[in-house]
């Protein structure tokens, strides 16, 4: 609730600029178009406080977030498969790695 919003809407009363808030910015990405569009609105006419949008925006956010906490429990249970997982990608990586640098040393001519 400390975010930083429209810094000359003072009271909640004062009608906001969203084009100047953090907030904002964030509902973009989090909320859809029609909250967005309806937060755009009514923080112009101050129908909406900051913290009214503060809360939608958490709960945007939580929202989004949920299948990769899932995702992570998920892989939470089963912390051998994870590991085995990162292991394999670090043999690959390791291969990849080595046949790059058979041809850097080919180009500047190392042994």
């Amino acid at each position: 609730m400390k975010m930083v919003t429209d810094p000359a809407r003072i009271r909640r009363q004062d009608p906001g600029n969203p084009d100047v808030c953090n907030v904002y910015s964030l509902h973009k990405i989090f909320s859809t178009p029609e909250q967005v569009n309806m937060v755009n609105v009514e923080c112009r006419r101050a129908g909406i406080g900051c913290v009214d949008c503060k809360k939608l925006l958490a709960e945007n956010i939580n929202q989004n977030l949920a299948p990769l906490r899932e995702k992570r429990n998920e892989l939470a249970k089963d912390p051998d498969g994870v590991r085995d997982v990162l292991i394999d990608g670090a043999r690959r990586a390791g291969e990849i790695a080595e046949a790059t640098m058979e041809g850097v040393r080919k180009a500047v001519a190392l042994p």
